[in-house]
């Protein structure tokens, strides 16, 4: 009896395939052991009020991890995902909601907390003011609603700091800040370094760059317009504020004018900080540095620490010139940093002059 060619190969592929089924149901059952389908955990927002910020990010593992990725669904239209969180400021006659979390991993309970940062001691931090009287004022209400513990502001305060009736426009409008008692800034290139600015406040050390320690952060102010090579007065300050902090500060933020990042307008690195000041935020763990100079909010990062451009404090706003893959985040609104740190995490919420929360982020200590 002889067998054709086709019947052969029939027979042929019907084993193979046996015993490719055979492999694969092995393989199959191993893959699908370390493959667990996501988990749906119904969360329940609690103590929300209109009003307060609410923020919810999902428990660590058993081993001390966060979960491996985490999406949300269900949850009002007044909160928004940021990566593993959920954040949100809840408007008036705001209930107790429920939403649904779908977490991939064994997170080592289901009861999930949440937190109200709101009610966390905070500082401000913006810049760039300039003209922008009407923005300005606007500003200056919201802020002055956070009951920060202190306003940092990244220079430009007037058009021509030359002008001493600027800075009678400038105290009028700002009197809620400066009547804390709190206010800290730096000197911007419209400031000009003139009498008028130091006669304006009353400042640590030289008045050009100084720290201040607020809620666990040591706040380092900077003057850009200055000498900021390697080895120039500035620079050793810094490197000794920098070395010798107390044990209770957990984290470091500067402020200054001249960005080092940035995608707006203005040229890269003016000032080549990158090879001064930046190889020392480096080599000493500054978590964030806030500058100014170009007119948006932007949030970049890199080698360890977050630079934010914060220049919408009331002067016109500019455009975006340019990508840079350490850019993160950039938004052309006037705007305001709000600051907060809560046991281990710095929490930073960034709004625009209707309050609201156009980007947040938080920072590990």
């Amino acid at each position: 009896m002889t067998i054709s060619r086709k019947t052969l190969l029939w027979q042929f592929l019907a084993v193979t395939a046996f015993a490719f089924a055979a492999i694969w149901a092995g393989y199959r059952a191993d893959w699908f052991d370390d493959c667990d389908p996501p988990e749906n955990h119904l969360c329940e927002m609690t103590e929300v009020r209109s009003g307060y910020r609410w923020c919810y990010r999902p428990p660590v593992t058993e081993q001390g991890e966060q979960s491996e990725a985490v999406q949300y669904s269900g949850y009002p239209d007044w909160a928004k995902p940021d990566g593993d969180s959920l954040f949100g400021l809840p408007p008036d006659d705001i209930s107790d909601t429920k939403f649904t979390a779908i977490v991939t991993g064994e997170p080592s309970v289901d009861t999930f907390a949440v937190c109200m940062v709101t009610n966390l001691p905070c500082v401000v931090v913006f810049g760039d003011i300039q003209k922008g009287h009407k923005v300005n004022q606007l500003m200056v209400e919201r802020i002055i609603a956070l009951n920060p513990t202190a306003i940092f502001n990244t220079g430009d305060l007037v058009q021509d700091g030359r002008e001493a009736p600027q800075w009678d426009t400038f105290n009028l409008i700002n009197a809620p800040l400066l009547a804390t008692g709190e206010f800290y800034p730096a000197l911007g290139n419209h400031d000009h370094a003139c009498e008028q600015f130091f006669d304006n406040f009353d400042l640590p050390n030289n008045e050009q760059w100084y720290s201040v320690d607020r809620n666990q952060t040591r706040y380092i102010v900077l003057n850009t317009l200055g000498d900021t090579e390697v080895g120039s007065e500035q620079y050793q300050w810094l490197e000794n504020t920098l070395a010798n902090r107390p044990d209770s500060i957990r984290f470091v933020a500067t402020i200054f004018h001249y960005p080092p990042y940035t995608t707006g307008s203005h040229g890269q690195d003016y000032k080549k900080l990158r090879h001064s000041f930046c190889e020392l935020f480096e080599e000493y763990g500054v978590d964030i540095a806030f500058s100014g100079h170009d007119h948006n909010y932007e949030r970049s990062y890199c080698n360890g620490t977050y630079y934010i451009v914060t220049g919408g404090g009331g002067a016109m706003l500019y455009d975006r010139t340019r990508e840079d893959r350490r850019s993160i985040v950039w938004l052309q609104t006037h705007h305001f940093c709000r600051v907060s740190v809560t046991n281990d995490r710095m929490i930073v919420t960034v709004y625009d002059i209707d309050m609201t929360a156009i980007d947040m982020f938080e920072i590990s200590g």
